[in-house]
């Protein structure tokens, strides 16, 4: 999309206000959905309840669904079911709104919609760029102020077939032999998680293999899960797309520090990469805006015309990190300017991480806040070549498989 510049597009959450992804990851894709844990307390187990259309049976379903999956289940509060005119009103009335320890209501991802609206919205998600619609759309080498060999990776996504291009785009900076990685995250508000592990697992080397990427833990009904969701670094591909076949080498660059371009739009998976390597002391180097926050996951879960997204897990790296739920604060706080050209040497934030990789400084700068509030919705996306037309919402982006 090239000029004008200024001609804006909305982002995904201002449609979710009207109309709605979901597996083992945060958001997204109905996925394989094990059997739930029985319910407690006099509930109904919620599969004895599905496909009963009645509002009065909608209505224990969602309960007793909620007291089998959701993370903080013994933390619902107790409301009258009677109180609500729809099953969408009772269902945020259940949800873990009290403050956690960062002061932000505990739950401010889960979330319902018809599923005609979380169709759309699944369909809609995939990132609209210009000139192509790769979630890739741009890998180069550039050189640093200081003569050093940088690469440079423009990841919008972490939707299907995003792995494959994130490949490609490492064996080109690793025949490149460059000295250090720029991944530019700014747009990327998540998906799949086993993409994310690809690409911490193609920034490190064989001192990672076998070591802890991140464990998926789910509320205390479902210890069993949790203690089978603990994926590790691997230097061979553990999930195929279409290109390159499980067990394929990865691209691997051995490199001990990263640095990823930040803002509040970079989310959940993205987030997942900035933890886990984090996590076995690869530097990790945020140049932008503080992250989005969302350290949790959920699946999808459709139940007579509606599609319910409650918050089942939350991800912790090798150093049982994973609270992280006001995002990461960038190491150099830098503004971002829509005018300039993504993967240009004096873009604001490529040029500071150059400055960062010469000197081990930042440029003066403060990060704006624009981006935070276009998670909400409430501002628009500037047109920019390679950038996405339409983000993820923030519900939408911590899956392990489609």
């Amino acid at each position: 999309m090239p000029s004008p510049r200024f001609s804006f597009r909305y982002l995904l959450p201002a449609l979710a206000a009207t109309l709605l992804l979901a597996s083992c990851g945060g958001g997204g894709g109905n996925g394989d959905t094990p059997t739930p844990p029985p319910a407690s307390g006099g509930l109904q187990p919620s599969a004895s309840l599905a496909n009963m259309c009645t509002l009065e049976t909608e209505k224990k379903f969602v309960r007793s669904y909620l007291d089998e999956v959701y993370l903080w289940w013994n933390e619902i509060p107790a409301v009258n079911a009677a109180d609500y005119a729809t099953v969408s009103a009772y269902f945020n009335a259940l949800l873990v709104r009290t403050p956690d320890a960062t002061g932000q209501p505990k739950d401010r991802f889960s979330t319902v919609l018809t599923t005609a609206g979380a169709n759309a919205l699944q369909s809609a998600a995939l990132p609209i760029v210009a000139p192509s619609s790769s979630p890739v759309p741009l890998a180069k080498v550039v050189t640093s102020p200081g003569g050093r060999k940088v690469g440079y990776v423009l990841f919008n996504d972490h939707d299907e077939g995003a792995q494959d291009a994130l490949i490609a785009a490492f064996e080109g900076v690793r025949d490149a032999a460059v000295q250090d990685l720029v991944l530019d995250m700014r747009y990327n508000s998540g998906g799949f998680l086993y993409t994310a592990r690809t690409a911490a697992s193609m920034v490190t080397g064989p001192q990672a293999e076998g070591r802890i990427f991140e464990q998926v833990r789910y509320n205390s009904k479902r210890q069993a899960e949790t203690a089978a969701s603990t994926y590790t670094f691997s230097s061979r591909l553990q999930t195929a797309e279409t290109r390159f076949p499980t067990g394929y080498a990865l691209p691997q660059l051995k490199l001990p520090r990263l640095y990823v371009l930040t803002s509040g739009l970079t989310c959940s998976a993205s987030e997942s990469i900035v933890n886990s390597l984090r996590g076995i002391d690869v530097q990790v180097i945020l140049v932008g805006e503080t992250t989005c926050g969302k350290p949790y996951g959920f699946r999808r879960k459709d139940n007579c015309g509606l599609a319910f997204f409650p918050i089942e897990f939350q991800g912790y790296n090798a150093k049982d990190f994973g609270d992280y739920q006001n995002g990461f604060a960038p190491t150099c706080a830098v503004a971002d300017d829509f005018n300039s050209v993504l993967g240009a040497p004096n873009e604001p934030l490529l040029a500071a991480a150059l400055k960062h990789a010469d000197t081990g400084s930042c440029p003066a700068g403060t990060a704006a806040a624009a981006s935070q509030a276009l998670l909400s919705g409430n501002l628009a996306l500037p047109e920019r070549a390679n950038a996405p037309a339409t983000s993820r919402a923030p519900w939408d982006g911590r899956l392990l498989t489609p």
